[in-house]
C-alpha cells in the first residue's frame, strides 16, 4: 500500500495513555480516571483510522465466514483485495479483523445495473447528460475477533449491519497475524512495511513438510532458495537434490544488480553466499560447481522393493531379482569377502557391503556353458527374464551413480557429512537419467532417515557433533513419483510416508517442489502441510492443489492465477490464516539454466 493510500482521511491527534497504577495502591477515583483516559485514547486512535465503509445486509447466499461491505465514494479508492480491515461493531461491543477477498464491484445508485439508461451512459458517456452515480461493494472474510490484549480469537458470530469498516493499522498486524520469528520470508503482499517471519523452532513449520508449487517464471526457485538460506541460518542441515544444476554456486552472492538493490532498499539485507556448501556429482556427470565431489550409491543399502518400483520390474523380474540378491548375500557370507569386487585404495577404507551392482550384473551374465553364476539352477524359460534384468541393471550402471567396476575408485555419498548444522549439500544430478536420479533420491532419504532415527536432535552423533534438524529438498518431485506411476510405486510411496510421519517427530523435514502439481499423486500432497503456492494458471495444476489445501477461502483461489513473480499464497499451521506474501529475493547466486 502506498504512502498516499495509507494517509488518514480525518487525522486526529493521538493522546498518550498514562501508565497503569499498581492495583494495590489505586483508589477508585484513580481507577475511574485511568479508564476514562484509556477510553479517550482509544477514541483518538480510532479517529486516525482510514475509514472504508460499512457492513451491508446479508443476501440469501451469505455464509458464516464472510459479509458484504458497502463503500462510500470518498473512500472507494482504498478498497482493494487482500487489504486487512478492522470492523467496529458497536451493537456487540466487538472489534473484528477481516480481509477483503472479493471486489471492488460497482453498482449504480439511481437505476438498476441492467437498465437501458445504464447501458446508454456506459456505452456513450460523452453524449449523455445524465450519468448515474455509483457505489463500490465487495466481500470481506472474517478472520476473528480482537481482544484487549491484542490477540486474535476465533468467533461464532459476524459483524452487524452498519458496523464501521476501516483499514487496519500496519503496526498491529504483525502480532495479530503471528508473523514473527527467526525465519524471514518477505513482505505481506500489499504492505511493504510488514515483514513476514516464521518460527524455525516450531514443529508446525518445516517439520510438517513443505510443498512449493508454481509455474515456470512464478518465483518458485527463488522461494526454494530463500527457504534453504533461512534454514541454514537457523542451524539446519540442508540437502538439495538439484535436477537443473541451479544451486551449485550458492556459496557466491547473487550477481544480479537489481536484486542486490532490492535486498538493500526493501529488505535491509546484503547479498551474500552461504558459508558452507558441498556439491556432489555422479562420476559421469558435469557440474558448474567450483569443486564438486564425485559420489556413488551402494545398491545393497536400498530395499529391493524400492529398486523394483523405480526400475519398473515385471513380476517375473521382481522374483528373479530377489533370488539373485539372496544368492549374492549368501555368497558374500560364505567367502567372508564383503568388499564386493572393489580393489585399490578406496576398497581399503570403504564400508563393507554384501554385494554391489557389479556383483549382480556379473551374476546375471551367462557364460559359455549357459550357466549364470548367481542362478545355477535357473530354468530355460527364465533365461530371457535374466537377460532382460541384466540389461536393465547394466543400463543403470552406465549412469555412474551406482557401485560397479567403473566407479571402483569413487567414494560413496558420505551421509554423515550431510548432517552438519549450517551446511548445504547439493546433489547435482542434472545430467543423470530419471531412474538413476530416483535411485539417488531414495538412497539419500533412506540413509538420512536412518541417521535421524539413530540420533535424536541435539544428541551427539558418532562424529562427536550434535545432530541438527535436517531439511531435504526434492526438486520436480513429480518425476520421482507421479500420479500416473503411483500405483506401481507403492514401496516408494510407503517409504516416503514413513519418513514423513516419523521424521517430523525427529526434526527431519521434506520440501517437495513441482511446477506440474497436476502430476503429483495425492499421497505426496498429504505429506506437505506447509505450502507456498505461486502462480498456477492451468486448471489441471491448480485443481489438485486447491482440493488438498484446507482453510483457504474460496475467493482467495481466484487470485492465484494472476499472482506476479515472487508472490505466493502461504498456507499451513505455521500461520493463523493463509497469507499472500511477496517472497524476498535470495541473497545467494542461482545459475539460470537456459
Amino acid at each position: 500500500m502506498s504512502e498516499e493510500e495509507a494517509k488518514p482521511i480525518e487525522p486526529a491527534e493521538e493522546e498518550e495513555s498514562p501508565g497503569p497504577v499498581p492495583a494495590a495502591t489505586e483508589t477508585p477515583e484513580a481507577k475511574e480516571l485511568r479508564a476514562k483516559a484509556e477510553s479517550e485514547a482509544q477514541s483518538a486512535i480510532q479517529g486516525t483510522l482510514m475509514r472504508l465503509g460499512f457492513v451491508n445486509f446479508d443476501t440469501t447466499s451469505a455464509d458464516n465466514t464472510t459479509f458484504g461491505a458497502m463503500v462510500a465514494p470518498d473512500w472507494r479508492k482504498h478498497f482493494k483485495r487482500d487489504v486487512y480491515v478492522g470492523i467496529k461493531d458497536k451493537e456487540q461491543s466487538t472489534e473484528f479483523l477481516g480481509r477483503i477477498v472479493e471486489g471492488p464491484f460497482h453498482a449504480p445508485h439511481e437505476v438498476s445495473t441492467d437498465s437501458a439508461i445504464t447501458r446508454t451512459t456506459v456505452l456513450h458517456p460523452d453524449r449523455t447528460q445524465f450519468r448515474p452515480t455509483y457505489y463500490v461493494y465487495g466481500t470481506i472474510e472474517v478472520l476473528g475477533v480482537l481482544t484487549d490484549g491484542e490477540r486474535l480469537l476465533t468467533t461464532a458470530t459476524r459483524p452487524r449491519p452498519y458496523s464501521e469498516i476501516y483499514v487496519f493499522p500496519e503496526s498491529r498486524l504483525r502480532k495479530l497475524l503471528d508473523i514473527e520469528g527467526n525465519f524471514y520470508l518477505g513482505h505481506l503482499m500489499g504492505y511493504t512495511g510488514v515483514k513476514v517471519h516464521a518460527d524455525a523452532t516450531k514443529k508446525s513449520f518445516l517439520p510438517r513438510n513443505v510443498g512449493v508449487f508454481g509455474t515456470v517464471g512464478s518465483g518458485k526457485s527463488n522461494t526454494i532458495q530463500v527457504l534453504m538460506e533461512e534454514a541454514l541460518t537457523a542451524g539446519w542441515a540442508v540437502v538439495a537434490v538439484d535436477v537443473e544444476g541451479e544451486y551449485v554456486r550458492m556459496n557466491e552472492k547473487t550477481d544480479d544488480a537489481n536484486l542486490t538493490k532490492l535486498l538493500q532498499d526493501e529488505h535491509e539485507l546484503e547479498a551474500a553466499g552461504v558459508k558452507d556448501l558441498k556439491v556432489y556429482v555422479p562420476m559421469t556427470g558435469h557440474s558448474e560447481a567450483a569443486a564438486p565431489l564425485r559420489f556413488k550409491v551402494p545398491i545393497s543399502q536400498l530395499e529391493p522393493e524400492v529398486i523394483s518400483d523405480i526400475l519398473e520390474f515385471s513380476e517375473p523380474q521382481v522374483r528373479l531379482f530377489g533370488r539373485i540378491i539372496d544368492a549374492a548375500s549368501r555368497q558374500a557370507r560364505a567367502s567372508g569377502n564383503r568388499q564386493g569386487v572393489f580393489g585399490g585404495a578406496i576398497a581399503a577404507t570403504a564400508p563393507q557391503r554384501s554385494y554391489t551392482l557389479q556383483t549382480l550384473v556379473d551374476g546375471l551374465t551367462e557364460d559359455a556353458s549357459g550357466t549364470f553364476p548367481l542362478l545355477p539352477n535357473i530354468q530355460t524359460p527364465e533365461k530371457s527374464t535374466a537377460h532382460t534384468l541384466r540389461n536393465k541393471l547394466f543400463h543403470l550402471g552406465r549412469s555412474g551413480i551406482l557401485d560397479w567396476n567403473a566407479t571402483a575408485n569413487v567414494a560413496e555419498l558420505p551421509v554423515d557429512e550431510l548432517t552438519v548444522a549450517g551446511r548445504l549439500s547439493v546433489l547435482d544430478v542434472s545430467e543423470t537419467d530419471d531412474r538413476s536420479r530416483n535411485i539417488a533420491i531414495a538412497y539419500t532419504l533412506s540413509a538420512l532417515f536412518d541417521r535421524v532415527i539413530e540420533t535424536a536432535r541435539g544428541e551427539r552423533m558418532p562424529s562427536g557433533k550434535e545432530r541438527p534438524p535436517v531439511l531435504v529438498v526434492i526438486e520436480e518431485v513429480h518425476t520421482f513419483v507421479s500420479r500416473e506411476s503411483a500405483a506401481k510405486m507403492r514401496a516408494v510411496l510407503d517409504k516416503l510416508q514413513v519418513i514423513s510421519r516419523r521424521g517430523r517427530k525427529r526434526w527431519m523435514a521434506l520440501a517437495l517442489i513441482s511446477q506440474q502439481p497436476g502430476h503429483v499423486p495425492d499421497e505426496l500432497f498429504e505429506l506437505a502441510n506447509t505450502r507456498f503456492i505461486h502462480q498456477l494458471k492451468s486448471v489441471a495444476n491448480l485443481a489438485p492443489v486447491k482440493q488438498t489445501t484446507g482453510g483457504v477461502h474460496e475467493a482467495l483461489w481466484s487470485t492465484v492465477p494472476s499472482l506476479g513473480s515472487g508472490q505466493c499464497l502461504v498456507t499451513g499451521a505455521v500461520f493463523k490464516n493463509p497469507l499472500f506474501v511477496n517472497i524476498r529475493p535470495a541473497r545467494s547466486r542461482r545459475l539460470l539454466i537456459g
